[in-house]
């Protein structure tokens, strides 16, 4: 028992001390991929390319694979779940951006998963009918892998309570609608209606959102990025839709509306509202947790590719896409890092107020460290020390912050030199200086060393009745001489 906790403890230390800068720089050279993974089986319609029969039906399972970094030792990783584009009629897991989102991801220390999903319809009849239900059908299947994911969290070490879902184009409609669709919002065509000349045909009802296995699970993702994508109506996106999202449209897009109108420009599909509608609808309801890349005059797929499938190699716009997507994901579980100081002449009390953080590196800027929370450090000599504190939390998710400040001990010298005095102490406000040589500078700090006034003109008075009641310290700077007061306010 001993020795494991020594190992553990080695271990802490060393990844606290590693500074690996997880989720947002590349940590592993290869990925492990695991093909073919069941997550879940469905009702598939039967030769859809050619049926108007909505009942035609055969229980299939659906696929995934699963991408994971060569090596990595954590247990506890956030997942993403891609899912592709092909227009609800073709397509699969293999196209090459979900590909290489995937391995990229997994080796900045991601599981990433690309799936299949129910596909097909048919494009000459009913087709406002049969396109709102192909649609339904994949946000069902998108589901259900969130929820595979979540249940077998502990198999494939992600944190069941980060899993995020991203799509392009029909993939991107999938993720939006899985944050802002819910049972009560079904489209009606979803359900059992009648259809065809003289309504002599019906459909069966699809059922709700979450279908089929692990349905004590949520399939809802905790944060969206959608490629291109559109929603049934933007009266989908409520005040209570807070889940994070990030959104990447050519406002010139013909096959996805940027704004509103038909996919592909064929009229007799339904209506879309894209990304523009989405992100004012947000914006009505005030909310921040959101990211968007909207480019004047591109078309769809502005990234390269054709249906998923590059032509030759990605162009720029996938760096700046894919650097956006990892700063976007890494915003969502990423610990905030802060910290205050209380110096004592040269030795200082670093106190951490950061949130969500398990592990500290703190570097006070003189060559010298500390993995404590709470540590104390006294300096050799007076200066300005460029202090970092680094942070990780239970995911290894990480922050980071540095301050340049400075710490300065006053010798009896320094004291006689200036003969600084400070009048009335207590005072109700006003502050008066005296010294015996001209001043160059006044600065006022809290007694946790946080700055509150820098002044290099007020240098007789200063008047500070709107601070609270307490002690504050005062120091005075004549060329190279610091002196040092404290004063009371009352």
């Amino acid at each position: 028992m001993i020795k494991k906790l020594l190992l553990g403890l080695l271990l802490f230390t060393t990844i606290t001390f590693s500074q690996d800068y997880r989720y947002t720089e590349t940590l592993f050279t290869n990925t492990l991929k695991t093909s073919d993974i069941v997550y879940g089986n469905a009702p598939f319609k039967t030769n859809w390319a050619v049926s108007t029969d909505e009942w035609s039906t055969d229980n299939r399972d659906l696929v995934m694979d699963i991408y994971t970094p060569d090596g990595d030792s954590e247990t506890k990783r956030p997942a993403v779940i891609f899912a592709h584009a092909g227009g609800f009629l073709n397509g699969h897991r293999n196209h090459e951006d979900m590909v290489k989102y995937c391995e990229d991801l997994a080796k900045k220390g991601y599981v990433t998963v690309t799936i299949d999903y129910r596909k097909g319809f048919n494009v000459l009849f009913d087709v406002h009918l049969r396109g709102t239900r192909a649609v339904y059908r994949a946000i069902q299947d998108g589901r259900s892998a969130i929820r595979y994911m979540r249940a077998n969290a502990a198999t494939y070490g992600v944190d069941p309570d980060k899993v995020y879902f991203a799509g392009s184009s029909a993939g991107a409609f999938i993720a939006l609608h899985s944050i802002y669709m819910n049972d009560t919002e079904k489209p009606v065509d979803a359900g059992s209606v009648n259809y065809g000349l003289f309504n002599l045909y019906s459909t069966p009802d699809l059922g709700p959102l979450d279908i089929g296995d692990n349905t004590m699970y949520n399939g809802t993702p905790e944060a969206v990025i959608s490629l291109w994508g559109a929603v049934q109506t933007p009266d989908l996106v409520e005040v209570t839709d807070t889940t994070p999202v990030f959104m990447a449209h050519g406002k010139a897009d013909g096959t996805v509306p940027y704004d509103s109108g038909h996919p592909f420009g064929y009229p007799l599909m339904p209506e879309v509202f894209g990304s523009k509608q989405v992100n004012e609808k947000l914006d009505s309801h005030g909310f921040t947790n959101k990211e968007i890349y909207f480019v004047d005059g591109e078309d769809h797929e502005f990234y390269g590719t054709g249906n998923g499938d590059w032509p030759g190699a990605p162009n720029a716009y996938w760096d700046i896409i894919f650097d956006k997507s990892v700063n976007f994901l890494w915003q969502q579980h990423k610990p905030n890092v802060d910290f205050t100081d209380t110096p004592t002449d040269l030795t200082v009390e670093f106190t951490d107020t950061s949130t969500g953080a398990l592990a500290w590196w703190w570097d006070f800027g003189d060559g010298n460290t500390s993995n404590l929370q709470n540590p104390t450090h006294t300096y050799a000599t007076n200066g300005t020390y460029d202090v970092k504190l680094y942070i990780e939390n239970d995911i290894k998710s990480w922050d980071e912050i540095t301050k340049s400040i400075t710490y300065e001990v006053l010798s009896v010298a320094d004291a006689d030199d200036l003969n600084f005095n400070v009048y009335p102490n207590p005072t109700n406000g006003m502050l008066h200086f005296t010294s015996k040589t001209p001043l160059d500078r006044i600065a006022i700090y809290s007694v946790l060393g946080k700055e509150l006034i820098n002044s290099t003109t007020d240098l007789e008075q200063i008047n500070i009745s709107n601070f609270a009641s307490g002690m504050y310290i005062v120091k005075a700077y004549s060329n190279n001489s610091v002196a040092v007061k404290r004063i009371m306010k009352r």
